[in-house]
């Protein structure tokens, strides 16, 4: 998407559990994380070209001893791939999610209006990740996203349900398919009868979309006039790393700021890879979350938290 078309737009231990960063006493004088907003770094992880990636992913994280979520479409893992992901995302850092099957839609959306089948992306992606990785899977990140994720959708809810998934997330749009994403809080399904099921929003740009390289043209984009502060909001798609540590930063400050449960970011390694193969936006932002004292996990910590 060139910047003419971006600007038109406009005009419409701990450890183990993902859990780092600050901590306090209680009274019985043990340690426990510090209230505060929570930063998760999560990828969605939905083509070959994500898995050239992951390796220089990795290892950022491991510089920086910061947890991730890593949502993996299950079709992608093949044999001559999966024993090197399995090797370089087998660590206590490290959650493992679906994105689904196949990277097929549960639910229409504006960017496409194609679904598949609701018990294979949700049930059977779980599965043969469990098999691969040896562990359950506790999460679900649905491709594309939507703006209330799944709420009304008794009959997708049963299915996620029925394949033991104990969080989603679904949310990471604003009104009428608008970005950025609001950074809405975790609540339940319980309006819909399922008081156990979480979701877990994501916050903020899709990555690839603040990058221009992702067509969006059939949605409306941005909203006007804007409610984001200064620096939320680029003149037009990102060229530089520098940039992208930029607009993390206000998301991160403006989190921590309203005092929200967390931030997490849409990001996709073949997008980050293509705009910056160092990883130099990951390193400034882990290295800006570590030197605000935020605390760092996954979505596995944050919904034991929940429910703790």
């Amino acid at each position: 998407m060139n910047r003419r078309l971006f600007l038109r737009k406009s005009s419409t231990g701990l450890l183990a559990a993902g859990m780092l960063g600050r901590l306090s006493l209680t009274e019985s004088g043990t340690l426990q994380p510090a209230p505060g907003t929570t930063f998760i770094a999560n990828y969605d992880t939905e083509s070959p070209s994500c898995l050239e990636h992951l390796e220089s992913i990795v290892n950022v994280h491991l510089k920086h001893g910061m947890p991730a979520t890593f949502f993996i479409v299950s079709d992608i893992l093949n044999d001559a791939s999966k024993q090197r992901v399995v090797r370089l995302l087998d660590n206590p850092l490290f959650e493992i999610g679906s994105h689904s099957k196949s990277h097929q839609l549960i639910l229409p959306h504006p960017l496409n209006p194609r679904t598949g089948n609701p018990r294979e992306q949700l049930i059977d992606s779980k599965k043969r990740l469990e098999d691969i990785f040896g562990k359950p899977m506790t999460g679900y990140a649905t491709p594309y996203a939507y703006v209330d994720g799944f709420k009304g959708h008794k009959d997708i809810l049963e299915i996620v349900q029925e394949a033991g998934y104990k969080y989603i997330t679904t949310i990471c749009w604003g009104p009428g398919f608008s970005l950025p994403a609001p950074i809405t809080d975790p609540f339940t399904y319980a309006a819909d009868g399922f008081p156990e099921l979480w979701e877990i929003p994501k916050h903020g740009w899709h990555e690839n979309v603040l990058k221009g390289h992702t067509n969006v043209d059939s949605v409306a984009l941005l909203n006007w006039p804007s409610p984001w502060p200064d620096g939320a909001i680029p003149k037009g798609p990102i060229k530089k790393p520098e940039e992208e540590f930029v607009v993390n930063k206000v998301f991160l400050d403006l989190a921590v700021r309203e005092k929200k449960k967390h931030l997490t970011l849409a990001w996709h390694p073949w997008s980050i890879g293509r705009f910056d193969p160092k990883m130099k936006a990951l390193d400034m932002t882990f290295a800006y979350v570590k030197k605000q004292g935020i605390k760092s996990g996954t979505f596995e910590g944050l919904y034991r938290e929940l429910v703790s």
